[in-house]
């Protein structure tokens, strides 16, 4: 995913702008949300986990400029400077649109688009965890798909955990994960 012309310049310009760590976190339904340590009055116990993102140029440009380092940390390019993200759960949310083959008969062929708006190929492999999330390896980098989509896909097996899953029009054999971030090689706190 190439970035923004306008932060590549900025890059360039300004090659050692520090970074910045704790201050942007992605929760667990793909919402964006601001950290503001720096306001007063700001308390670690009520205001940690952030206000959310809503303005919707801010949204767009906080997706065409996100992606991860060689360490599997991901981060926010802000023209020269790095914001690294907190991970609540993995660094893509997927929304699963159409018919993603439910138990109604469908084709699975319902498409896949990332909380940052990229469309998914169909991922090449799948887990689960044992609080029921579903894990993808995309093109694009881990997923997991959103929580609220899961009723619209279709689970085999016979065991007390699904075998099986159908997105995109393709089955895929289930794993277990117990530790998703160190399985699908992210950080989900980077610091430093």
């Amino acid at each position: 995913m190439p970035i923004d012309d306008q932060v590549e310049q900025a890059m360039r310009r300004w090659p050692n702008v520090p970074s910045v760590h704790g201050w942007l976190r992605l929760d667990r339904r793909g919402r964006w949300m601001l950290i503001d340590r720096g306001r007063p009055g700001f308390d670690e116990a009520r205001d940690a986990q952030g206000s959310e993102i809503t303005s919707p140029p801010i949204l767009d440009f906080l997706g065409r400029n996100y992606r991860a380092d060689a360490q599997g940390r991901w981060h926010w390019q802000n023209g020269p400077q790095r914001v690294f993200v907190d991970i609540d759960l993995a660094p893509l949310l997927v929304r699963v649109l159409g018919d993603a083959g439910t138990g109604a008969g469908g084709d699975g062929a319902g498409g896949l688009v990332t909380h940052t708006g990229f469309a998914l190929a169909a991922p090449s492999r799948a887990w689960m965890d044992g609080e029921g999330n579903l894990f993808l390896e995309t093109e694009l980098g881990p997923a997991a798909v959103h929580d609220l989509d899961l009723a619209q896909l279709d689970f085999e097996g016979d065991g007390p955990l699904p075998e099986r899953v159908r997105l995109a029009g393709r089955w895929l054999t289930l794993g277990f994960l117990d530790d998703a971030a160190a399985a699908l090689g992210f950080q989900r706190r980077p610091r430093g």
